[in-house]
């Protein structure tokens, strides 16, 4: 097993009960629905059919991607994170996804942009909304929501980074938790057990296959276009992964005109994904900036979808 898979394994063992204690009464829970061939393309549901039976649409979709260094992790290990979402009125949708090595880049992008693809098959089964869908994730999970989400908005991107198509109707918006956005300053970390190379070596086979990329293709700060949806990002102060990655994003919306809406959390024990500890304070009030950006994107006008969102920079020093 490399070196990587066994840390983040360890961490989602031990983790998992510290993220998902809180009891969210009300929210309905659809398990391991197949969204392509293989163990790894599977999704849960998350909804509240009392807030549903109120929405003649359908509710918005957050299609959430977990974290877990591109190498581990799972769906189950986000359930507290996706029921308190569904209790604010969305319809969830965790998505597991193929995980390196058994799949080396860009195979997580293109099995997140299939699950999005199969959300128009459930529209009749279940109360959600295929033409409002957000895109979100942390960490690793984060990334590969950002590369789906850029390869809705540009062939160009999509062909470079070998992404498939995706649905003929564009993401509502973007939200990233602690998601790097440049793969290979992941894998140059440097990090205990070369544990950040371990995961460029899953990724790449070897990381220096990396290079055989355009660079476009593995930086998704250069694929921002001015016609990009809203984007919502959730950063750390101290984060030992995605470091200030959230800058160069930023710095590329902005001159862009996309709207963004930046929080970075530096309370005491804010850290990378701390978010999904309830306990904190920290995570807390990243929750809300993060529920104030999504209501912003949901309830704005579609024909001013970012009059309210439009470069509101929330950073905390």
């Amino acid at each position: 097993m490399h070196i990587s898979r066994a840390v983040f394994k360890l961490s989602d063992i031990f983790n998992h009960p510290l993220r998902n204690y809180v009891r969210y009464r009300g929210v309905e829970r659809v398990k391991d629905i197949p969204y392509g061939e293989g163990r790894f393309r599977v999704m849960d549901f998350y909804f509240d059919p009392e807030i549903a039976g109120d929405s003649r649409e359908g509710l918005p979709v957050l299609l959430n991607v977990h974290g877990g260094g591109f190498v581990c992790g799972g769906k189950k290990y986000r359930s507290g994170i996706a029921k308190l979402f569904a209790k604010e009125g969305y319809f969830v949708v965790n998505t597991d996804y193929t995980l390196a090595p058994i799949g080396g880049f860009p195979t997580g992008g293109n099995d997140v942009i299939m699950a999005w693809k199969s959300l128009d098959l459930f529209k009749k089964r279940f109360p959600l909304d295929p033409k409002r869908v957000i895109l979100t994730g942390d960490s690793a999970g984060g990334y590969w929501a950002a590369a789906a989400f850029a390869a809705a908005f540009s062939a160009e991107y999509r062909n470079m980074a070998g992404l498939d198509a995706t649905p003929d109707i564009k993401p509502l918006a973007l939200l990233t938790f602690c998601a790097p956005f440049n793969l290979l300053k992941c894998t140059e970390v440097r990090t205990p057990l070369n544990i950040s190379e371990d995961i460029g070596d899953c990724l790449f086979g070897k990381k220096e296959k990396a290079e055989e990329y355009p660079a476009e293709a593995i930086d998704i700060v250069k694929a921002v276009r001015p016609d990009w949806a809203p984007v919502g990002i959730m950063a750390a102060k101290n984060d030992m992964f995605a470091g200030t990655q959230h800058e160069a994003m930023t710095k590329a919306l902005t001159e862009n005109g996309v709207a963004n809406f930046v929080y970075v959390a530096s309370e005491k024990g804010d850290a990378h994904c701390t978010h999904l500890y309830p306990f904190l304070p920290g995570s807390r009030l990243t929750i809300e900036k993060a529920k104030e950006f999504l209501s912003k994107v949901v309830n704005s006008a579609p024909e001013t979808p970012d009059s309210d969102i439009r470069i509101q920079n929330q950073a905390v020093d």
